[in-house]
């Protein structure tokens, strides 16, 4: 058996990207995971977009946008979503790779919940943020990945599988209700060191609002 089939396999049976996975079906590119489980265009509910209440700002009587909800402070719900430059294990170009929900705190912090994937196999990644420019911030995160009875195939005991770090560059919109950018994925083993899958790709939030 050559390098890339032990690698595929040992992905098939242990890679959660993000602290989120890639699932066992990667080595036949049936089900692909980044920060959540890629079960193909339904994985993500169907509303989970711009439209709708979530995707409008809350505005203050005179129409101009509450001071609440200005810069990237705020709950946004957000969607991953792949690029194709992903390896060694690829990802299809607009493969889903994860949705949640972000909140960004004013003191630099930043905590992202998936959608995508089981608590059990660990859903949440906190992170730290700095603006860069005018509407344009910066982020790094670290998701805790894990094989649980969740996972594919699964595991009992859960295993830790290793640290994914998560960077994205994202730029406001003019209204301050939606951001734009791109971002990465470096999913390590337990090690810390051996590096076990890249993916890139884009995201785009929409904010939550209290209406």
């Amino acid at each position: 058996m050559n390098a890339r089939s032990t690698l595929r396999r040992y992905i098939g049976r242990h890679l959660f990207v993000l602290g989120m996975g890639i699932a066992g079906a990667a080595a036949t590119g049936e089900a692909l995971a980044g920060c959540g489980m890629y079960t193909g265009a339904s994985g993500k509910p169907p509303n989970w977009g711009i439209s709708g209440a979530a995707g409008r700002m809350h505005e203050d009587n005179t129409g101009r946008p509450a001071s609440n909800a200005t810069g990237i402070v705020g709950m946004w719900k957000v969607t991953l979503v792949s690029d194709g430059t992903a390896y060694p294990i690829p990802i299809p170009n607009g493969a889903l790779i994860d949705f949640g929900t972000a909140q960004w705190h004013s003191d630099g912090t930043e905590v992202l919940v998936s959608g995508g994937r089981a608590p059990s196999t660990g859903d949440v990644c906190m992170g730290v943020w700095e603006q860069i420019g005018n509407s344009t911030y910066k982020l790094k995160h670290v998701g805790l990945s894990y094989s649980s009875t969740d996972s594919v195939p699964p595991s009992s005991p859960s295993v830790f599988l290793g640290p994914a770090i998560i960077r994205e560059t994202v730029t406001l919109s003019h209204s301050r209700d939606s951001y734009t950018g791109t971002f990465t994925i470096d999913q390590y083993a337990a090690d810390e060191v051996t590096l076990i899958e890249h993916i890139g790709g884009t995201v785009t939030a929409t904010r939550f609002t209290v209406d």
